[in-house]
């Protein structure tokens, strides 16, 4: 049945597959490219670990590089904006992309003849993966390529949940009408039979039709756990989840807020790590405060930063870093606090964010909990003392190095359903509060939260 589909897809000129999660979506794309079509295709993806994956799969399957290249929509937009500024009208800034405006320069360079040809002598054809997480301008200009190139999606409308409120997500009735022909439906859960745990891979399926109903499925007689614990509990129980388990185990909290910092903090002490997304949003917010801000908003970006990054913070250590940071005058009666005094007398600066990096790390019982913003800080000011080269510049060339570093070693993890998508976990312990879909999500996030694990699921819902 699945080779009909990779079939279907290699020689349609435009169509849609259904692929829910967990049932082969990656192969289908690997084993289309590589057994079924000619030439060299694109293949488009929304994020870095997705790249990553397919990049994987292509190789485990001996894919020669010549028939495929896979790049995210956004970095493969970015490329040709990057490269040709004017010709897209773009005006936004060169080191750190604003994508909205990338968007746009990049259907304008769609319009350029020397741009359509580039496309055509380099690809014979276009498979995009993810597509229920496309925003309109991604639309629009996927439609643009769907003019030069035969043009094939995969996607699950219960997996969309990237969208924001001024940048909407195309809807899948949409998708189905314009790609048109229904190329197929992946509908094996191989990611729980590989993990010797097929019943929760077909309760999934089924529940597929009362997620698309924005309802809960019935819990009762399930594989999926269901508890309820109290908050003040939760800290122990979800440590006693951590050693009742073996193998890679993920807590998934909210979409819209992080984990209360202390229960983030004491599951940081017991060896996890925060994942942040791959752009390492809270380093880019610093980067353009320390680059662009006045004196009052660069301090406030870099005590909002160490406050995010570093938990166990000392009270008295965080109001000597406040005041430090702006440019405050104090006596502290500790010497390495005198010293800093002593070589720090103006407003924040990169000299004294690099020294208080190293303060931090030198106070008993800090933990860091932004462990990749705060490396990759650590090699942005040592290059800015090194060259004194532009912030934002060596910000950009710190993500373009770091993005397609794989997670898939980190045993321990923490993230919320926008950073898991995509990611596979032999356990996945999901956190809800009962007005989880004020701060939490929807439905289909709660699907994307149960569809991590493979071999286990636990829903605990706090107590009121």
């Amino acid at each position: 049945m699945n080779d009909e589909v990779y079939r279907a897809i290699a020689h349609a000129s435009s169509g849609f597959v259904e692929a829910p999660a967990g049932c082969g979506k990656t192969d289908a794309i690997v084993r289309t490219v590589g057994g079924y079509c000619d030439g060299r295709q694109l293949v488009l993806t929304h994020t870095h670990a997705g790249v990553d994956a397919l990049r994987q799969r292509f190789r485990q399957h001996s894919v020669p590089t010549a028939k495929y290249h896979v790049d995210t929509i956004a970095g493969w937009s970015w490329g040709w904006v990057s490269k040709y500024p004017n010709n897209a009208a773009y005006q936004g800034s060169t080191e750190i992309a604003e994508w909205n405006n990338v968007y746009a320069g990049m259907s304008t360079l769609l319009e350029k003849r020397f741009v359509r040809q580039g496309i055509l002598n380099s690809y014979t054809g276009l498979i995009v993966d993810e597509y229920q997480d496309c925003t309109v301008p991604m639309h629009k200009l996927i439609i643009q390529l769907k003019q030069l190139l035969p043009c094939r999606v995969l996607g699950d409308d219960l997996q969309g949940v990237f969208g924001f409120r001024d940048d909407p997500l195309i809807g899948w009735a949409d998708v189905r009408a314009e790609f048109v022909n229904d190329l197929g439906t992946l509908a094996t859960p191989h990611r729980w039979i590989k993990a010797g745990n097929e019943p929760l891979g077909r309760w999934l399926l089924d529940a597929r039709s009362v997620f698309r109903q924005n309802r809960e499925p019935d819990y009762r007689q399930s594989p999926i756990e269901r508890r309820t614990v109290p908050y003040s509990d939760l800290g122990p129980e979800l440590i006693r989840q951590t050693y009742a388990r073996q193998g890679r185990v993920c807590v998934i909290s909210p979409k819209a807020r992080p984990l209360p910092a202390g229960i983030e903090t004491a599951l940081v002490n017991h060896s996890y790590r925060v994942l942040e997304p791959n752009e390492l949003s809270a380093l880019r917010r610093l980067v353009i405060g320390l680059a662009d801000g006045s004196p009052s908003e660069k301090a406030k970006e870099a005590e909002e930063f160490i406050t995010r990054a570093y938990g166990g913070l000392p009270g008295d250590d965080k109001r000597f870093m406040r005041k430090i940071l702006k440019g405050e005058r104090q006596r502290p009666q500790r010497t390495d606090r005198r010293v800093l005094c002593q070589r720090h007398t103006a407003e924040t600066t990169p000299p004294l964010l690099f020294d208080l990096l190293e303060y931090i790390e030198g106070t008993n019982g800090v933990r860091c909990k932004l462990w990749e913003s705060v490396s990759a800080l650590k090699c942005v000011l040592e290059r800015h003392l090194e060259s004194h080269s532009d912030l934002k510049h060596l910000y950009a060339e710190e993500i373009a190095q770091r993005k397609y570093q794989s997670r898939s070693h980190i045993h321990r993890s923490i993230g919320s359903t926008l950073l898991v998508k995509g990611l596979e976990f032999d356990h996945a312990v999901i956190l809800r509060s009962p007005n989880w879909q004020k701060n939490w999500g929807n439905y289909r996030d709660l699907y994307v939260a149960l569809t991590r694990g493979s071999k286990s699921t636990t829903l605990i819902d706090l107590a009121a």
